[in-house]
C-alpha cells in the first residue's frame, strides 16, 4: 500500500492534513505528525508511525524544512521503501496525494516533477497580475 506522512513543527502538519481532507475527502492512508507540541518525543512519534507501516508499504514523507529537526530525524529513521520531500506547501501536498492512487509504485521522477511545479506556486502575488474570475468556484 502507498501511504503519506506529513510531519512538521507545531500544528503545520495537521493544518495541511486538514486542508487535504477538505479538498479531497478523508484519506485513511495519509497521516501526520505534529512535532514538539505535546509530551511525546518526536523520535517516539516517528517510531510509532513506522511501526504501523508494513514492509511492503511505500511511504511518501513530506516535511516542512530541510534543515529543520523534523526532517533531520526522519532522514535518520526512514524505512528503505520511502521518499522524503521537504519544503511542504499545499499545492505540493495536493499533487503528491494524487500519487497514492492506483496500483503502480510512486515514481521518484514524478515526485521531482511535482516539487518543480510546486516551486512555481511560490511568488509575490499582486492582484493586478491575476485575471478576474468569471465563476463562483472556491478553492
Amino acid at each position: 500500500m502507498k501511504k503519506m506522512l506529513i510531519a512538521a513543527h507545531g500544528r503545520l502538519a495537521e493544518g495541511l492534513f486538514s486542508a487535504l481532507a477538505l479538498i479531497l475527502g478523508e484519506k485513511e492512508h495519509i497521516g501526520y505528525i505534529n512535532a514538539f507540541i505535546g509530551d511525546t518525543p518526536l523520535e517516539k512519534q516517528i517510531d510509532d508511525y513506522f511501526a504501523s507501516v508494513g514492509k511492503e508499504d511505500q511511504v511518501l514523507v513530506v516535511t516542512d524544512a530541510f534543515f529543520g529537526s523534523v526532517n533531520q530525524k526522519l532522514l535518520m529513521k526512514r524505512p528503505e521503501n520511502s521518499i522524503i520531500v521537504t519544503g511542504a506547501n499545499l499545492p505540493l501536498v495536493l499533487e503528491l496525494a494524487g500519487f497514492l492512487e492506483g496500483g503502480e509504485p510512486i515514481d521518484e521522477e514524478k515526485v521531482k516533477a511535482a516539487v518543480s511545479q510546486a516551486r512555481e506556486q511560490l511568488m509575490v502575488a499582486d492582484s493586478r497580475d491575476v485575471p478576474q474570475a468569471q465563476d463562483d468556484f472556491d478553492f
